[in-house]
C-alpha cells in the first residue's frame, strides 16, 4: 500500500483516556506528512532522472554499437584497398616485365638485322673492291699493250686477242 503525504494528514485517531496528545500526534504527524511529501518528490525527480540516463545510455550504447560497425567496415574496406593495389601493382610490374622483354627481342632482333646488313656491305664491299681491281687490272693490261702495241706496232686485231685472255 502506497502513503500519500495528504493520507497521512487527514488520519484520524479513536481517543483514548490515557492516550496521546492529540496535538503533538498532529503535529508529529504533519512533520512525516512533510517528508514523506519531500521523499515522494524526490524519488519521482530520481526516477526521472534514473529515466533520462537509461535512454542517454540506449543512445550511447547504439551509438557505439554503429561506431564499431563503421571502424569495422573501414578496416574491411582498407584492406580491400590495400589488398587491390598489391595486385595492381603486380599486374604493373608483370606487363612492365613483358614490355622489357618484348622491347629486349625487338633490339636482340634489330641487332641481328643490323649485324647482317654488316656482313651483307662487308661482302658487297669485297665484291666491289675486287671488280674494281679487276677493272683497274683490265685498264693496266690495256694501257701496257698499247705500250706494247706503240713499240711493235702490232695489227687491232692481234690487241683484241690478247685482251680476251
Amino acid at each position: 500500500m502506497e502513503l500519500t503525504p495528504l493520507e497521512v494528514q487527514k488520519q484520524s485517531f479513536n481517543r483514548s483516556f490515557r492516550g496521546f496528545g492529540i496535538d503533538e500526534v498532529r503535529a508529529y504527524l504533519h512533520l512525516v506528512a512533510e517528508e514523506l511529501e519531500h521523499l515522494l518528490k524526490e524519488i519521482e525527480l530520481l526516477t526521472r532522472e534514473n529515466q533520462v540516463m537509461r535512454e542517454e545510455i540506449a543512445e550511447n550504447s547504439e551509438r557505439e554499437r554503429i561506431l564499431k560497425e563503421t571502424l569495422l567496415s573501414a578496416q574491411r574496406v582498407s584492406e580491400e584497398i590495400k589488398t587491390n593495389a598489391r595486385k595492381e601493382a603486380e599486374l604493373i610490374v608483370k606487363d612492365a616485365e613483358l614490355l622489357s622483354e618484348k622491347m629486349i627481342s625487338q633490339a636482340m632482333d634489330r641487332v641481328g638485322d643490323l649485324e647482317k646488313a654488316i656482313m651483307d656491305l662487308k661482302i658487297e664491299r669485297k665484291s666491289m673492291r675486287n671488280k674494281l681491281k679487276a677493272i683497274l687490272e683490265t685498264f693496266e693490261q690495256m694501257v701496257e699493250l698499247d705500250i706494247e702495241h706503240e713499240a711493235n706496232e702490232l695489227p687491232i686485231t692481234q690487241l683484241h686477242r690478247r685482251l680476251s685472255r
